[in-house]
């Protein structure tokens, strides 16, 4: 693991300040990829909503925080009004800040991917959808990704189903 990598995972405190400016640091989306796959989502969201806002964040970790690291911004997108105050409403009661720093997660990184904002970069990642194109997909491989998508489209817009291959 890289040195500024796990001075991140490895602090004790990763709502500071300080962590914060150590994620703000890193110089690239691979460094951002490798901080992502190491990290911990039950110490919080600040973390997190410092790599969404890292100008290097790419599309495909955006993606990828979307789709397999944590469903929290999914449940955002399908009721961007309540849905997050719902499931959390004990973390708001208890940890009011904390709360904040989940909406903001879910807030930037919904709107970002909406808006096409992040930009792509070295990191690749397979959202499951389009990629009908791909020659190692057997007939029914591709039959089922297209329905997929198809489905997929009805609720969900491009922007988040659109791998970065």
């Amino acid at each position: 693991m890289r040195d500024d990598v796990a001075e991140i995972i490895e602090n004790d405190d990763p709502r500071s300040a300080h962590v914060t400016a150590l994620v703000a640091a890193l110089p690239d989306e691979g460094a951002l990829w490798e901080l992502m796959s190491s990290y911990n989502w039950d110490d919080g969201f600040a973390v997190p909503l410092a790599v969404v806002s890292h100008p290097r964040c790419d599309r495909a970790l955006a993606l990828r925080m979307f789709w397999e690291l944590d469903d929290t911004a999914q449940l955002h997108l399908d009721d961007e009004d309540t849905a997050i105050r719902e499931v959390y409403a004990g973390e708001a009661e208890r940890d009011p800040e904390g709360f904040r720093t989940i909406l903001a997660y879910c807030t930037t990184l919904v709107g970002r991917l909406r808006d096409r904002a992040f930009p792509v970069g070295a990191n690749r990642f397979d959202t499951g959808f389009f990629g009908l194109d791909d020659p190692a997909l057997t007939d029914r491989q591709h039959t089922l990704r297209a329905a997929h998508t198809k489905r997929a489209q009805r609720t969900l817009g491009d922007a988040f189903l659109e791998p970065v291959l």
